[in-house]
């Protein structure tokens, strides 16, 4: 029995090491470009002709990745983490598949997984037009803040800065990331510009927040729920270290 009981911890530990690798607070090695598309609707890429490093990706993750003729291996993909790809060809989309195809010589392919794919890439289709622009952070030298201070006096800590939402995080997305944040219904979302909220996005309301160009939002799920949820419209939300 004990050994039987062994071998289910040491399980649950792989597991849980599997589905939780890109944990960081904040990406660095991202290559400052969106994808943009219809209407304006855009999302930051995470990869640039260059591979995703992660082992495996879950739904709520983010990956979107752009590979042009200039790249020569290999494309990774995973076809469990709801992958979807559009082929483009003179800024115009030619082709939505799940199939790595070959990389056109006119064009590019976007690759997206997770949340980029179930969330963002659904609002495309064959015939839009799209286009990748570069865009400088709005935060410079790394200093994300930490702490939201809410409105009740509380202290929050933030677990992660424009990326997918995790199990049990409080994550802040900023205008770098998306329109949106794109996240799944099962959390709290609530927008904040000029350090006033201005929008609240309840639990399992599916459509997505649209993210303040000069302000943030802020998503929180499972055992976070409770420390964000405790706003209305109007109240007095920051941000500090």
């Amino acid at each position: 029995m004990k050994r039987l009981i062994a071998f289910f911890m040491v399980l649950s530990l792989l597991s849980v090491l599997a589905f939780a690798e890109d944990i960081r607070f904040v990406r660095e090695e991202l290559p400052n470009k969106q994808l943009v598309g219809p209407d304006g609707i855009y999302m930051m890429l995470s990869h640039y002709n260059r591979n995703i490093s992660l082992k495996n990706i879950v739904g709520y993750e983010q990956e979107l990745a752009v590979y042009t003729s200039e790249f020569k291996d290999k494309i990774k993909v995973f076809p469990a983490g709801f992958v979807k790809i559009f082929v483009v060809k003179n800024d115009i989309i030619k082709e939505i598949t799940t199939k790595v195809p070959d990389i056109p010589e006119d064009g590019y392919l976007v690759v997206g997984h997770g949340r980029a794919a179930i969330a963002f890439m659904v609002q495309f289709g064959v015939g839009d037009k799209v286009t990748i622009r570069d865009y400088t952070p709005q935060i410079k030298d790394g200093k994300y803040m930490k702490l939201i201070y809410m409105p009740d006096g509380s202290e929050v800590e933030i677990n992660g800065w424009n990326r997918g939402r995790g199990p049990d995080e409080v994550i802040v997305f900023n205008a770098d990331y998306a329109d949106k944040t794109y996240s799944n219904e099962w959390g709290i979302e609530f927008a904040v510009d000029v350090d006033e909220v201005c929008e609240i996005r309840p639990m399992a309301k599916k459509e997505s927040l649209e993210i303040p160009k000069k302000g943030f939002a802020v998503s929180g799920h499972g055992n976070k729920v409770e420390m964000v949820k405790r706003v209305m419209e109007g109240d007095l939300v920051e941000l500090g270290d």
